[in-house]
């Protein structure tokens, strides 16, 4: 979620992540790879990222940025990732195999991996995580259970061997261990005591360097800052090209524009405004790819909000959806890069998205019908009464979406057209989530924000961020629905990937009807970078994986 991958986890900023190239074993990063003519690979150096959406933490069990997310996938051993051509392929896991009832997974781990502070990665570590993670899934892990939906145990018969025992068949086994982050049992374990708050209390920043088991450690932490990276000599791979990686955070998308044209960065998500200042300049190279970021409209969806409480009918959650004008947004917001969307399941899933949604039409004659129905007419001031009160609300936006104030400018006139005010309450991303959540994850305070979720090509993540147990997780509606919570154990427990299919269909119904959001657009991937390096690939590696977006190295 930006937020999010996230995300939780955010938000198509370029993050450390790409800078990955090394997880995958003797097909990872080799030094080689740069086309003929292009100059010779270059070991080494200082990869620079710019960056608009910043972290909001580096303790994974509160974390909910794609920044923050997308680091742990170069500092944390995973299973497996994505190969280019989406396939699986292990990273710290050789090779696997399943059982015939597929309920056993059975890992086999490359040897010889060290933490950064010298100690062993073994096994042991996988397991003491899942187990944690299982052990505080309805409270401090909340953020990280979904990864182990159906999962009953891990074991390590020894220091190589993982295996992960189901519940029951599950059809994205793989998918969803591509998030699961192996933390340092010897480090954490002494935070999972009693009721485990203090996981999410614990602050690694202040024990810098994070003990890391990937490919890079984090040595340097700024939020507001420059964030580095460096090669963890330890890693179970080879090495990645790079010895270190920048990540730079900025206010604002112009400053970080200036920065990268006048060399001061390599690698960058191009803000989809700015598209022009860099496709026709030989000194960068620009890659465009299938969006995974959609921006949406969320309701305060709690039925036990206080005020208000005209919000939480559908009927006029759909009014405001026709008062949205997405292709205002595209064009003058997203410069034509982006499209209408009406499900949370990005696009780019292919046949997870409910091919029978649409998003609604932007219709203001409709809506005001719609509010005129349920009875709400407008004061002498053109502004409709409700339940005895104005029709006059906060919407909370973050400081990290790009194009944000424009958009609610566009969806603020349109409101104004339907007899609804609208006022921004613009917070930085931690503060506006808090805010959303208060108070103490209660739900009862906001009414309305604008934000977005990262999906990824399976659809399990972004499907559980509405679930009743995510209240103090992902949720940032406080939407609960104990039928759709029902569909997504469901869901997550089908082998068979058509029938799979029709319950995700008919859970993307299930919230297009509640309508906890109003989905808006859909965001193209576009990123660039200096030709002084090479290596990269088309797309935006907070989605996937260290691996997706190639292999950076300099070129003499």
């Amino acid at each position: 979620m930006t937020k999010r991958v996230l995300f939780a986890i955010a938000i198509l900023t370029m993050t450390l992540a790409l800078a990955g190239c090394g997880g995958g074993g003797d097909t990872a990063a080799t030094g080689t790879g740069a086309d003929e003519g292009e100059g010779e690979v270059q070991k080494g150096g200082i990869l620079r990222i710019g960056t608009t959406d910043g972290f909001d933490s580096i303790n994974p069990f509160v974390a909910f940025s794609a920044q923050s997310y997308a680091t742990f996938v170069d500092i944390y051993p995973v299973l497996v990732q994505y190969t280019p051509d989406f396939e699986w392929e292990g990273d710290w896991a050789e090779s696997w195999e399943t059982s015939e009832d597929g309920l056993t997974w059975t890992f086999h781990l490359k040897p010889g991996g060290k933490w950064s502070d010298g100690t062993p990665l073994t096994a042991e570590d996988a397991v003491w995580t899942g187990e944690t993670i299982l052990k505080y899934a309805k409270g401090p892990a909340a953020n990280l259970a979904p990864f182990l939906l159906h999962v009953k145990s891990l074991e390590a018969p020894d220091p190589n061997t993982l295996v992960i025992t189901y519940e029951t068949p599950v059809g994205n086994v793989l998918p969803q261990l591509q998030q699961f982050f192996i933390l340092p049992k010897h480090f954490w374990e002494k935070q999972a005591t009693g009721n485990g708050k203090a996981l999410k209390q614990y602050l690694p920043e202040k024990d810098l360097p994070v003990v890391s088991g990937g490919q890079y450690v984090l040595t340097k932490y700024d939020k507001k800052g420059t964030t580095i990276l460096e090669r963890n000599p330890g890693f179970y791979g080879s090495q990645p090209n790079p010895d270190a990686v920048g990540i730079q955070w900025f206010s604002n998308s112009d400053a970080m524009m200036t920065a990268f044209t006048s060399g001061e960065l390599d690698f960058l998500s191009v803000p989809l405004t700015a598209v022009s200042a860099v496709e026709d300049d030989p000194r960068f190279e620009v890659l465009v790819a299938d969006g995974y970021q959609i921006n949406n409209f969320i309701f305060n969806s709690n039925p036990k909000k206080p005020e208000n409480t005209e919000l939480l009918d559908p009927k006029v959650k759909e009014a405001f959806a026709h008062a949205m004008n997405r292709d205002e947004m595209i064009e003058v917001v997203y410069g034509g890069h982006a499209q209408a969307v009406a499900s949370i399941v990005t696009p780019a899933a292919g046949e997870w998205v409910n091919p029978n949604l649409e998003p609604e039409a932007y219709d203001i004659d409709l809506a005001n019908q719609i509010l005129d129905d349920l009875g709400y007419a407008r004061g002498s001031d053109g502004i409709r009464m409700a339940n005895g009160h104005r029709m006059s609300y906060e919407i909370i936006t973050p400081d990290s979406l790009d194009g944000i104030n424009r958009a609610f400018e566009i969806v603020k006139t349109g409101l104004a057209e339907i007899g609804v005010e609208v006022i921004q309450n613009p917070l930085d991303s931690t503060t506006a989530f808090d805010e959303i959540g208060a108070p103490e994850w209660k739900y009862l305070n906001f009414d309305m924000a604008m934000w977005d979720w990262v999906g990824y090509l399976d659809p399990n993540f972004v499907l559980s961020v509405v679930g009743c147990d995510q209240y103090g997780g992902w949720s940032d509606t406080g939407y609960c629905n104990p039928d759709y919570d029902k569909l997504y154990e469901e869901q997550g427990a089908t082998a068979d990937e058509e029938k799979r299919k029709q319950i995700v269909w008919e859970m993307q119904d299930i919230l297009y009807r509640d309508k906890p959001y109003i989905q808006l657009v859909v965001l193209d991937t576009i990123t660039a970078y200096s030709t002084n390096w090479d290596g990269f690939l088309p797309g935006s590696l907070d989605t996937y994986t260290k691996r997706y977006l190639g292999e950076p190295h300099q070129v003499g």
